[in-house]
Order: C-alpha cells, then structure tokens, then sequence
C-alpha cells in the first residue's frame, strides 16, 4: 500500500486568519496511470499554468511555492492555483478512481495549548491516529505501507522518528499486522506528492471560502473522496 502525504496551512498558537490545518492521504491503487494522468493534466493546462506562476498581480511567495522555475515547469503548487484551476484540477482527476484522498482537518483554536506548541509532534500523532482509525474501520487494508511525505514539511532530525512511532503504536498495539516505511521526497521529485499538495490546497481553500462545495460533493459522488476526520472532534 502506497500512502502520498502533504499538508496546507499550519499548526500555530498564532491562528488569526490560519484557523485550519489540513493534511491529505492519497491512498494510490495505479501509480503508473495516476503518473500518466499527471502528466496529460500538466501538458493540456500549461500556458495557464505559467501565467498563474508569473502575473504579475500573484501573491509575492518564496522560490519553493513556485511551479516554474527560469520558465521551465518544476512542479505542481496548489498555492498558485486560482479558483478555476482548482475546479478543472477536481473534476480532471475525478474522471477515473485511481486513487482514494482522507483528509485530517485541525481546527487551531480548538487544540490543547500542547499541540499548537509541537507542530511535528502534533502531525504525528495526527497520522498515527487517522491509519489507526482508517485500518480499524477497514477503510484501508491491514499490510505493508510505505508513506511518502513531502521533506520540506520535516526536520532532518525528526524524520526516522514517524516510521518508529507508526510501527511502535500500531503493530505491537496489534491494529497494523503489517508494517509502516517513510521514505520522504522533495515534492518536486514526486509527482504523486504533488497531488496530494493541491489536494490540500483545495480543501484548505474549500474551510476558508466555501467556494468548492460541488466539486468536493463530485468528488465524494465518485467514491474517491473517502472520509474526513476531524482533530479534535474525532478524540
């Protein structure tokens, strides 16, 4: 089992204007045609693409939040996406079930103190509970699964903890009879990750505006939009 994983917004005790952070698990069953898909999407979008990343009225953002760079595309931001590419992103991937999406929605002015105060510490836990969840409720199947996190989203030195913590919370708990491997990908190496980027993106958006409510009822409709767990109301 292959699990693609990226986030949008952040965990704070700063939450003006940053209520949400979202994480998106993408659970791929055909990693070649998701690749395939990927790439007609890039090829058939890409003039707007390139103008979404360069006009000049976008939102000034660091070098690593742009998808080209010098004018050669790198990868895939949902931070760079407008309104209309966020819809033609849903209902593209939405023409084939190649994938099922679980998103972890955390509501900052909700948590305990602890968890706004150890970001990492809190997107652990928060992984860890949802496959718990997801496995339990035969959501996703009990085997070997190898979790792709972007690395941008970890601290060098915290990166060997998640797969220790996976494997000591729910294999020896006995939820998991297989084991959990995290291999972490700069997102421009990953195409799979990159959807997972705007996939979070998209619902982020979705919290803070309200404006693809049909598009994520669509994508519910077909099955790939599988469940929504919510921390803490799901304690």
């Amino acid at each position: 089992m292959n699990i693609y994983i990226d986030e949008s917004g952040a965990i704070s005790p700063h939450f003006a204007n940053n209520n949400f952070f979202v994480i998106a698990l993408i659970h791929v069953y055909n990693k070649s045609a998701l690749e395939r898909a990927y790439k007609r999407f890039v090829s058939s979008n890409y003039a707007r693409l390139l103008e979404l990343d360069s006009k000049k009225n976008a939102k000034p953002c660091k070098s690593g939040s742009k998808m080209f760079i010098n004018g050669k595309f790198k990868e895939l931001k949902g931070a760079q996406f407008d309104p209309d590419m966020k819809k033609t992103f849903l209902s593209f991937f939405s023409q084939k079930h190649l994938f099922d999406v679980y998103y972890i929605k955390l509501e900052n002015n909700k948590l305990p103190d602890a968890f706004r105060s150890a970001p990492a510490r809190t997107f652990n836990y928060a992984v860890r509970f949802s496959l718990q969840m997801l496995i339990q409720n035969g959501y996703l199947p009990n085997e070997d699964c190898v979790l792709q996190p972007d690395e941008r989203n970890e601290k060098i030195e915290n990166r060997v903890f998640l797969e220790n913590y996976l494997n000591t919370e729910l294999v020896l708990n006995g939820t998991a009879s297989g084991h959990f491997f995290v291999r972490y990908f700069d997102s421009a190496c990953n195409k799979l990750i990159q959807i997972a980027d705007v996939l979070a993106n998209l619902y982020y958006s979705q919290l803070q505006t309200g404006r693809y409510t049909k598009e994520f009822n669509a994508l519910k409709n077909s099955g790939i939009l599988r469940y929504i767990l919510e921390i803490p109301a799901s304690f």
